[in-house]
């Protein structure tokens, strides 16, 4: 059933007081009749309202089989794993990039990497809006087709500029961001959904860890235009995929699709979803494009939250973005060495999503028994990570500073790779139950203050490492940390309650 679904909390419009006298005034003389005719108006209204067939119904994804699930799972988590890896798989190469179009502008190291963040601010804008109104299906394939010609547009670039401007359409291109979590809440159960979660979760943390290893040995081996040509051919493979096994998710167009089937078999044409409105498609494209932005700035769960991973990944980009130039200053490593100093992130992350694993549903399903769900339960491990985070930070600052032997600072960067995924998953996981059918554009929404923070966080690193050193210098990023722990204690406290008040209309 639909219902089974967490769906977005129920809200309405401002109540029109003259509108309700006037409904009353006219009901008085014949209120019998009134009222006999509302109640077959209500029976043939839901007679003609097209669901799913029971809690079995095979069209339903929550029910398809295990095996495909958690094949489109794999695939989706591919996607994002490939979209994250060519984010900055092209650092290490930058300075070949730059001397090969003989650019003396040393600002094209950071931006070629930058102006995919920026890109990837407006793209989940745009994708989310049109999940909603036309399903997952077209925007998947059309997602993962432009992201292979734009990459080997970068391939191909005769000019910096050209594949500044290439690098930038790649990042509008990106369609995972929004869409991979939502994939989860439509094809898994509240309380099933941890697993999956933590494994679309992995993907755009361990990407941005591996991709300047293999892109430092992709450019001394095969030149930097093979960085791009890899990640062509991975989305080409993965669209091959999608168009062998990816088919719609959304329940909200699957059944819009089965009502359209209905009314022309049975020529009935009030045959409906309880999703349709009378909105005309101008209109409902209008308020879904304007959904995941005024989501972001007028519900404060979705605003606290997204702050919070804003500075979370920013940190992430801070260190990956830091950490080749600390370990060859510091600890002497060569440039084909130093790639192996992200193997403590990356270690890190991996057991974050473990750590996901078994405790995003473990609060959900002890709840699920006495149908006591609420989405507020998947915040404990965000909590957990809040205290690890700083505890990494000020482990690798001083560790650094002091000159400690470099496996203590690898360490550190492990610990902070656990707070990172301990908290980004588990957010994503909260957005999705507590915004149903519209997660998308809660994620979308989300996403605009992640990349603004994985874009502008780390151009402070270089200024605040040269004035406050690094050991002071990551202790304040530590204590931020600490001050944003209060923040899911909060929501868990409050959030039910933030919801149920909270009375603006978002549907479309």
């Amino acid at each position: 059933m639909v219902g089974s679904l967490s769906a977005a909390p129920e809200v309405t419009e401002p109540y029109d007081m003259t509108e309700a006298v006037n409904t009353m005034e006219k009901a008085v003389p014949n209120s019998t009749s009134s009222e006999t005719a509302d109640s077959e108006r209500e029976e043939r209204d839901q007679s003609n309202l097209v669901d799913f067939d029971g809690e079995g119904d095979s069209s339903n994804p929550l029910n398809w089989s295990p095996k495909l699930r958690w094949s489109l799972i794999v695939l989706v988590s591919g996607l994002e794993f490939a979209v994250t890896l060519a984010t900055i798989i092209c650092a290490p190469v930058a300075p070949q990039i730059l001397d090969e179009f003989n650019q003396e502008n040393t600002f094209y190291l950071t931006l070629i990497v930058s102006i995919w963040e920026l890109g990837e601010i407006i793209g989940p804008l745009i994708v989310a809006p049109l999940s909603e109104l036309y399903g997952r299906f077209y925007i998947y394939h059309a997602g993962t087709i432009l992201c292979l010609i734009f990459s080997a547009a970068c391939a191909l670039s005769t000019n910096i500029q050209m594949l500044v401007a290439f690098r930038f359409l790649n990042g509008v291109a990106v369609i995972s961001t929004a869409l991979n979590p939502s994939m989860v809440g439509d094809l898994f159960r509240v309380e099933q959904r941890g697993s999956a979660m933590a494994m679309v979760g992995l993907a755009p943390m361990l990407g941005p860890v591996v991709g300047p290893i293999i892109g430092g040995y992709i450019g001394d081996a095969l030149g930097w235009r093979w960085c791009f040509w890899i990640i062509t051919i991975f989305c080409g493979f993965l669209e091959i995929c999608f168009l062998l096994l990816l088919r719609e998710t959304y329940p909200v167009q699957i059944l819009k699709r089965k009502a359209a089937q209905l009314r022309k078999n049975t020529n009935n044409p009030n045959l409906r979803t309880k999703y349709e409105t009378e909105h005309t498609a101008a209109q409902l494209f209008k308020n879904a494009s304007v959904r995941p932005l005024v989501l972001l700035f007028t519900s404060p769960i979705l605003f606290l939250m997204s702050l919070y991973v804003g500075v979370v990944y920013g940190y992430l980009y801070l260190v990956m973005t830091t950490i080749a130039s600390v370990f060859e200053s510091t600890y002497q490593f060569s440039p084909s060495a130093v790639g192996l100093s992200f193997l403590g992130l990356g270690l890190g992350c991996v057991i974050g999503v473990f750590v996901c694993r078994f405790t995003l549903d473990l609060w959900v399903r002890k709840k699920s028994k006495t149908a006591q769900m609420r989405p507020e339960q998947r915040l404990p491990p965000v909590i957990f990570g809040g205290f690890i985070l700083p505890i990494g930070l000020f482990m690798y600052g001083w560790t650094v500073d002091a000159h400690v032997q470099y496996m203590a600072p690898i360490i550190a960067t492990g610990i902070l790779g656990v707070g990172l995924v301990s908290t980004t998953i588990p957010v994503r996981s909260y957005l999705v139950d507590a915004f149903g059918i519209y997660s998308a554009s809660a994620n979308a929404g989300c996403a605009v203050l992640r990349n603004l923070g994985g874009t502008f966080v780390p151009l402070a690193g270089p200024p605040l490492y040269q004035q406050l050193g690094l050991g002071w210098g990551n202790s304040l990023l530590g204590f931020i940390a600490l001050a944003l722990i209060p923040v899911p204690l909060l929501l868990m406290r409050y959030g039910e309650a933030l919801r149920s008040r909270d009375k603006r209309k978002f549907e479309a």
